[in-house]
């Protein structure tokens, strides 16, 4: 099995995974399954930019405005970046890699970035399950069926731009973090050992 080296910049910075894909693509769930697996740290951006904000992502968008929440992005990603002391999982929010800056900035860092893919109406089905449960939608940009679909096509060639590509449809966390971790080489398929 292959060393980690690979994934060390010239720098020697620590490993980075980072999972880009579309708002509700399994993101945070994978991505905790994922560093579970890998005995790494775990970062959500979203998390970190609503920690740093103390506001939700929702009142970020509402109050400031989403060129703001976009700042912010950026602000938690550099952060990130640099804090990983050790090797590190981050879950992008969905927006993160379509930026130029931030897709650099993962990939001057050494950065393994993966596209979780699921087709458009499951993932509009995951946005209204979600705003059924707890009343209004935790995210403001899946709120028009019309505009998600169409904001789901402008990025989408953004996210196929990622090191690696994983059909996440069907597939529970562990079984997506589980074949990430096959297809980069970072654990035998039959235990949890890191290489």
């Amino acid at each position: 099995m292959p060393s980690f080296s690979k994934f060390r910049t010239v720098q020697g910075r620590p490993a980075i995974i980072a999972l880009t894909g579309f708002m509700a693509a399994g993101k945070s769930s994978t991505g905790r399954a994922l560093a579970w697996l890998l005995k790494w740290g775990f970062i959500d951006l979203d998390c970190e930019i609503e920690l740093r904000s103390k506001r939700s992502i929702r009142e970020i968008f509402a109050q400031l405005g989403e060129s703001k929440f976009r700042e912010l992005e950026a602000e938690a990603l550099r952060s990130a970046v640099k804090a990983a002391i050790g090797s590190t999982v981050i879950a992008l929010g969905g927006g993160t890699f379509v930026d130029p800056k931030n897709a650099r900035l993962l990939r001057e860092s050494g950065a393994r970035v993966i596209f979780l893919e699921l087709p458009v109406e499951q993932l509009l089905q995951r946005c209204r399950a979600l705003s059924e449960r707890g009343g209004q939608n935790p995210r403001p940009l899946a709120e028009n069926e019309e505009a998600f679909c169409a904001l789901y096509a402008q990025r989408l060639p953004f996210y196929r731009q990622a090191d690696l590509v994983v059909n996440a449809d069907g597939k529970t966390p562990e079984q997506i973090a589980h074949e990430i971790a096959q297809k980069l080489r970072l654990h035998d398929s039959k235990s949890t050992t890191i290489a």
